[in-house]
């Protein structure tokens, strides 16, 4: 008989965040260590003063208000529990053994997309490994763009949704009740909050917990808003949920506003995880930092695993990795970078490989781009591609690059460079689009 464990549960949201946090520090299997070309010591110390380090991510240090869901364990069911007896693990009905629903008994707000890497945990088509012959040369003239103006606002639509959801849920708080069985036997909990953080800021939370009628899946959904005397605001939500067929998920969405000397900061973050029971797992994380100076700073880490015993077609992984960011200082000054790798265990070893991107411009549009593609085999042999640009304003464009297998170029070209200067999503964009955010109380306005 399967039942809900809900130890398994926590250990694996547990080892999740320890995950992540290891991963955040590693990036990928190989540097660009390249550029030199023809160029000797100059292009080596343009790499050290130009190499992109990815930030280290503090969107899921697990800080949100109000009771854990990971040690809860819902209430014995009257009518099932005559005998005083409650099972530390929901059973599973014999008539539910069939695959579980992407959507839990608790019905998802119109607003939910699932996010596209998702998809990929149960079908990992990875990039292929390319022939060392025949692995082209990067042209940096086609500028890799990491995310696009769409893809921005379709975030930013999530954020919206999710802020929206969030306001809904805690303006409800006072006509709902707090306990009820649904008409499909599935019950839910309902708990409210009013939390001061060390730092004086006063946090108002929501929560809903819920059972499945048959006690397969539990839930949770919580909301909250924050806020001091002092301007800071927020609005965050967490979903999370376990299953007795060894699902595990989370999902949380925050944002917030306050004033540093003077200037009105803007923040973004999300984090999504789940893992199933054939130890599949998934991640997907973004972070956006906005200020009215024009300073904006944006992130993301997706990645994605499969049990590394499962048997794969040639050049498929069993993991995934893929980072971008961008950073603009306000006054035409802007920093990009791109890095994506995956890894494939070959029995008694792993092979990898990837390729990376980054690019630095000062506000006077003088700069590198720099790339390389690598490969590593599980001996240790090593392959790698690697690319620069140096750009100084004159027309003139220094191109170079070699790779381990002998090719080499140096050369200088006439061609104007292009970078982009400022975010194309940018602080008023943000500010326009936070509404909810900034009709967040303080609390001397808290009714």
């Amino acid at each position: 008989m399967q039942v809900i464990d809900r130890a398994a549960a926590a250990i694996a949201a547990a080892r999740s965040i320890i995950k992540e946090n290891a991963s955040s520090e590693s990036g990928s299997g190989s540097e660009i260590g390249s550029g030199e070309g023809g160029g000797g010591s100059e292009d080596e110390q343009r790499e050290n003063e130009r190499r992109i380090s990815v930030p280290i991510s503090e969107t899921s240090d697990g800080a949100t208000p109000g009771p854990d869901f990971w040690s809860w364990t819902p209430p014995p069911n009257s009518e099932d529990s005559s005998d005083g007896i409650d099972l530390p693990k929901l059973q599973k009905s014999p008539s539910s053994m069939g695959p579980m629903p992407s959507v839990v008994e608790k019905e998802r707000s119109v607003d939910f997309l699932s996010i596209p890497f998702e998809t990929k945990l149960f079908s990992p088509l990875l990039p292929p490994l390319q022939s060392l012959v025949e692995v082209e040369k990067l042209d940096s003239n086609l500028s890799q763009e990491a995310p696009t103006l769409r893809e921005d606002h379709e975030l930013d639509h999530l954020f919206t949704a999710h802020a929206a959801e969030a306001a809904n849920a805690l303006d409800e708080v006072d006509v709902l009740t707090s306990e009820r069985v649904n008409l499909d036997g599935s019950r839910w909990w309902k708990e409210t909050g009013l939390e001061r953080r060390p730092d004086g800021v006063l946090c108002r939370w929501t929560m809903t917990r819920g059972v499945s009628a048959d006690q397969v899946t539990e839930w949770q959904e919580k909301f909250w808003e924050a806020a001091n005397e002092f301007g800071y605001k927020e609005l965050g939500s967490e979903k999370s949920g376990r299953d007795a067929y060894g699902n595990v998920w989370r999902e949380r969405w925050k944002e917030s506003m306050w004033q540093d000397s003077g200037i009105v900061h803007l923040e973004k973050t999300a984090d999504k995880w789940g893992k199933n029971g054939k130890d599949e797992e998934w991640q997907e994380k973004w972070r956006e930092h906005y200020d009215a100076s024009g300073k904006a700073e944006k992130w993301a880490h997706k990645w994605c695993s499969i049990d590394p015993t499962t048997q794969l077609e040639a050049g498929h992984a069993h993991v995934w990795h893929e980072r971008w960011g961008e950073k603009y200082d306000g006054h035409a000054g802007s920093i990009k970078y791109t890095d994506k790798w995956a890894e494939r265990c070959d029995g008694d070893g792993w092979s990898k490989w990837g390729d990376k991107w980054d690019e630095n411009f000062d506000p006077n549009g003088h700069g590198v781009k720099q790339g390389e593609t690598w490969w590593e085999g599980k001996h240790g042999e090593r392959w790698n591609r690697t690319w620069g640009e140096h750009h100084n304003g004159s027309g003139w464009i220094h191109k170079y690059g070699k790779s381990s297998s002998g090719e080499h170029w140096d050369t200088h070209v006439q061609e104007e460079t292009w970078y982009e200067r400022f975010p194309h999503f940018g602080f008023y964009h943000c500010f326009d689009n936070s509404v909810q955010l900034r009709e967040v109380h303080k609390p001397s306005e808290m009714s």
